[in-house]
């Protein structure tokens, strides 16, 4: 049964976008582009549950510019954000994870593996948010 929380990739790659549809549309609201100008328009029209992002957005803006706006702004500070991406090397991780990214996940990866760190990042969005309320 799908449930009512949307989530947004932003990813380069035709093939792994058809993937990640594949997996996430059975369970999640799924909103997926290529494209950063369709992200911003995306994020402002709905209200996103997590996002999904690619480091490498070919000649477009970065994915770690993409964090750092969207950690500044108010209506997505706290929304879980992981990073699936291609760049294998230890700083790439680090500096995603300071500019504000939940997890750096490494492709290729497991569906599984995949479908576990969303629900437990959104399972632990969900615990601070009703602590704060």
């Amino acid at each position: 049964m799908k449930n009512d929380l949307t989530i947004l990739l932003i990813e380069d790659d035709e093939m792994t976008l058809d993937i990640f549809r594949r997996i996430l549309s059975k369970e999640y609201n799924f909103l997926f582009t290529s494209d950063v100008n369709k992200f911003y328009q995306l994020s402002t029209e709905n209200k996103i549950d997590l996002f999904l992002i690619d480091l490498s957005l070919g000649l477009q803006k970065s994915g770690l510019i993409l964090i750092k706006e969207l950690r500044a702004s108010e209506k997505y500070s706290n929304t879980p954000i992981i990073v699936v991406t291609a760049h294998a090397f230890s700083r790439d991780e680090r500096v995603t994870l300071e500019a504000g990214a939940n997890k750096f996940l490494r492709k290729p990866i497991e569906s599984s593996k995949l479908m576990s760190e969303i629900n437990s990042l959104i399972q632990n969005s969900k615990t601070r948010k009703t602590i704060v309320d």
